[in-house]
């Protein structure tokens, strides 16, 4: 058993997510590589700013724009599937997204109630006429709603959803933000491997995929949200730590908790370093997907208010966290007006701990005018 200190474990985590602060890759080339590193990026609808997945990637990649996304999507580097949520992956990980396909083939789990007759007509057409949108399939009926719903219950829609789970078909591509769908044998490349993992297969690369975008996790934090895997990673866990491919560790200052991580990472931790450099972070960031684990490790208590009644929010509608080095100094409410080009800060609260505030407003203002440029905006308010 290995026991490391809260600091080395911040080292280790901000080095594995890239935002130690130091030199970022660049184009899409290190998007790329940011993708592998991380293992995926949320893809979320929320546009106040401009979308999570290209926020999370910009913290990450030096002068980042939104085409390299794009590029990489249409060259099959990366593909689109579900990780804890709707995500961008490695297209090297395709066949470890098979196991949550066929559990949808089989109706182990399920969102909608199935529909043969309407998953076989969006199917067929699919596959008789090419790449399709949502708009191309109209509804049988169409009843009207007063709670902005009618998309998702449209039955054509449904079944997209359902066939995209179930691995029948897969996104192509996008137009904006509308996806257009295709059966994979003409989306994937050809070398792609489709075999179905073993299920220790399957959680050796939950396990190893966590890891890496992470540094160190507990056993309960890996495989985040996937049903069914928690046994098995436990149990997978044991036998890595029994071949010495991982190492049992405590931090200090985290009680008796059990984390797990690499050799190779434990034995780096002399070398890690965090700069001091302030990030505007994306609510969906990797780093923050855990909020449990944020709480926990870096005494840093959030929550996303656009869930939360107007009322009862106390930073915002889609409060920003703000990391400076390994601590995490502040919120910050943000909106972008495409028209006005105006980035305009609607609140911001400083963090109670957090010391020579003038120099972290210095360094927010510098922030800021780079964040403005990211979402085209030429103004701040």
């Amino acid at each position: 058993m290995e026991t490391i200190s809260l600091k080395q474990a911040h080292q280790l985590i901000l080095n594995c997510q890239g935002l130690s602060g130091q030199p970022k890759p660049k184009g899409i080339d290190g998007t790329r590589q940011v993708i592998r590193q991380v293992g995926y990026i949320q893809i979320d609808t929320i546009a106040v700013i401009e979308r999570a997945h290209h926020h999370i990637l910009s913290s990450r990649v030096a002068g980042y724009q939104p085409a390299y996304l794009q590029a990489l999507e249409e060259d099959r580097s990366i593909f689109e599937y579900w990780a804890h949520a709707a995500s961008y992956l490695p297209m090297a990980h395709y066949r470890f997204s098979l196991p949550r396909k066929q559990d949808f083939q089989t109706g182990k789990e399920q969102w909608f109630k199935r529909d043969a007759k309407t998953l076989k007509y969006v199917l067929d057409r699919i596959i008789a006429e090419g790449p399709l949108m949502s708009k191309d399939f109209k509804p049988e009926t169409t009843k009207s709603t007063t709670n902005g719903m009618d998309w998702a219950r449209n039955p054509m829609n449904m079944a997209l959803r359902q066939l995209f789970m179930q691995g029948k078909i897969m996104i192509s591509g996008r137009q904006g933000f509308q996806k257009i769908y295709d059966i994979p044998e003409r989306v994937l490349p050809p070398d792609t491997d489709t075999s179905m993992p073993s299920p220790s297969e399957y959680m050796r690369h939950l396990i190893e995929r966590d890891l890496q975008a992470h540094g160190l996790l507990k056993a309960k934090e890996m495989g985040y949200l996937l049903k069914g895997t928690s046994k098995l990673i436990q149990q997978t866990l044991q036998e890595m730590v029994e071949a010495k491919a991982l190492v049992e560790t405590k931090v200090e200052g985290q009680g008796q908790s059990i984390y797990y991580s690499k050799p190779t990472f434990l034995e780096s931790l002399d070398t890690l370093k965090v700069n001091k450099q302030l990030h505007i972070l994306s609510p969906f960031d990797n780093l923050l997907i855990q909020r449990k684990r944020t709480e926990e490790l870096f005494n840093f208590n959030y929550t996303l208010e656009c869930y939360v009644p107007a009322p009862k929010r106390k930073v915002g509608y889609f409060s920003l966290p703000l990391l400076y080095g390994n601590q995490f100094v502040g919120q910050i409410d943000l909106k972008a007006d495409r028209k006005t080009k105006t980035l305009t800060i609607k609140n911001l609260i400083w963090e109670p701990q957090l010391k020579q505030l003038s120099s972290m407003e210095q360094q927010l203002e510098k922030t800021l005018a780079a964040f403005a440029i990211f979402n085209k905006c030429e103004h701040i308010k």
